[in-house]
């Protein structure tokens, strides 16, 4: 339709080439100068759609109308009108026709015009943007029709160029036949290309990264489009991981460090918010303008592995969907416990304690995660190696840490060292990369020594089967005696000998 309306009626850009009847003077010689009030409508077509340039008609019928309806009207607009009925006289005096006179006119420079009769600045009138009106007179001092030239000053940077002037030759006689004392001109404006508006998101003064039970605040920024008056949406979102919970009460909606009106409508839930503008001529005086929206987040723990949260603001409109992300990054470390002699072997059962760089103990609260100096603390975190030796921990700011063995696995050493480990954007990787913490199985104690028989008094044999005292048999008293009479024959023999021996050694000599 609106090509169609390009092709098939334009409005005038420049000249308000309007003479119908020429020259009239007062009727029966009256004195009395009547005023002709002028309604400036500004109309703003997006770019592209411009109408070619056409005489303005003096009225509102017909299709200037209908662009009425179609486009908008523009605000904001500065006009000042000139007196140029001496110089368009002069030049009919010269031999020029009325259009002829008006194209001239219409050429002149603001340096050239003069002083100006009157300004006006288009707004809401009668319920209708774009509007400014000017009331002149119909004659000049010198008794003669008016010729008034209607000069764009200035126009909001929305505009790719002013309207060139308008040059209107009174009377303009309407269609009764008579002088026409409220004339209706429609100065036309194209705007500038579309520029999709900026939209921004930060996690706000704050650089690295968080853990569980953090409150992060947020900061989204968009600019509000030149062409704003063009668009029948305007809608920012916020949607975040599950990680993440918003924070009611906490958005704040500024521009400049002030509060906006109430020009919009917003609903929040769980994990974000929708701002709905509900007053897009509201809004349009931040036109060109970035506005903030604060608001704030909380980092709660999760049960999957991710250690990565996003948090993304979408900027929709009938013209564009722009969308911006960022991450909420915090960090863990894997572990797996084994035997230091046997690393293929895994240790279960073991219980440790998580300290930051100050040796503070790490706590498990409603929220997240607090320190506390407090080693009797019932909320202590305490790390457990499973079957299979892993444990972890995730959901700390990146950093340096320790572990301390608090329980060693069955069979095994305690260690007594702190152990370091590093937590940052790569530190919770895969299993295959936990970082092995090894025990020592503990010694088997020594054998005690066997104690040696103690002497003691002699006792009476006992029979080991009954138990009973054992007694001396009768062939025991015989072979005793036997044993004696052996004794005392070989005594006698060795005696003998040795008395032989003897008397042998005397006679040699």
């Amino acid at each position: 339709m609106k090509r169609l309306m390009k092709t098939m009626t334009t409005l005038g850009l420049l000249l308000g080439l309007l003479f119908f009847g020429g020259q009239r003077s007062l009727a029966d010689g009256s004195d009395e100068t009547p005023d002709v009030t002028f309604r400036l409508h500004k109309i703003v077509f997006p770019e592209g759609q411009m109408p070619d340039a056409a005489a303005n008609t003096g009225d509102t019928s017909g299709k200037h109308a209908d662009l009425l309806k179609e486009y908008r009207g523009l605000n904001g607009v500065t006009f000042d009108v000139y007196d140029v009925t001496e110089r368009f006289y002069q030049l009919r005096k010269d031999g020029q026709s009325v259009t002829d006179a008006q194209n001239a006119l219409s050429q002149l420079t603001v340096s050239e015009l003069g002083e100006s009769k009157g300004t006006q600045v288009t707004a809401a009138l009668a319920g209708e943007d774009g509007r400014a009106d000017f009331t002149l007179p119909a004659k000049d001092g010198a008794r003669r029709d008016a010729v008034y030239l209607f000069h764009e000053t200035a126009a909001p940077v929305v505009v790719k160029e002013k309207s060139k002037n308008l040059v209107v030759v009174l009377p303009i006689i309407s269609e009764e036949g008579s002088a026409a004392t409220t004339i209706d001109l429609y100065p036309k404006n194209e705007e500038n290309t579309h520029v999709t508006p900026r939209l921004g998101k930060t996690i706000n003064g704050i650089e690295g990264s968080f853990e569980y039970g953090d409150i992060i605040p947020f900061q989204v920024t968009a600019e509000i489009p030149l062409d704003i008056l063009d668009y029948k949406k305007f809608v920012i979102k916020d949607v975040s991981d599950p990680a993440l919970l918003y924070q009611k009460e906490s958005l704040k909606l500024t521009q400049g460090g002030q509060a906006l009106p109430k020009i919009y409508e917003l609903t929040t839930d769980e994990h974000g918010f929708t701002l709905t503008f509900t007053d897009l001529k509201g809004l349009d005086r931040f036109a060109g303008q970035t506005i903030t929206l604060s608001y704030e987040m909380q980092l709660v723990e999760q049960v999957n592995d991710a250690s990565h949260f996003a948090n993304t603001a979408t900027l929709d409109t009938d013209h564009e969907t722009v969308e911006r992300k960022v991450e909420v990054e915090t960090g863990g470390k894997r572990f797996v416990k084994v035997d230091l002699e046997d690393q293929k072997k895994s240790l279960a059962d073991a219980r440790f304690h998580v300290l930051d760089q100050d040796k503070r103990l790490l706590v498990k609260t409603a929220a997240g995660y607090a320190w506390t100096d407090d080693e009797n603390n019932k909320q202590l975190v305490t790390l457990v190696s499973k079957a299979n030796g892993v444990f972890e921990v995730n959901g700390l700011s990146y950093g340096d840490y320790y572990l301390q063995e608090i329980t060693a696995p069955t069979g095994y050493q305690i260690n007594q060292d702190p152990i370091a480990f590093t937590v940052d954007a790569n530190s919770y990787g895969k299993a295959d990369d936990a970082l092995k913490v090894v025990n020592l199985k503990t010694p088997a104690p020594p054998k005690k020594p066997e104690e040696p028989n103690k002497p003691g008094k002699p006792t009476t044999p006992v029979n080991k089967t009954t138990n009973v005292k054992r007694y001396p048999k009768t062939n025991d008293t015989v072979n005793r005696s036997l044993v004696w009479l052996g004794a005392i024959l070989i005594a006698v023999v060795v005696v003998i000998l040795w008395q032989k021996n003897k008397k042998a050694g005397k006679k040699e000599k």
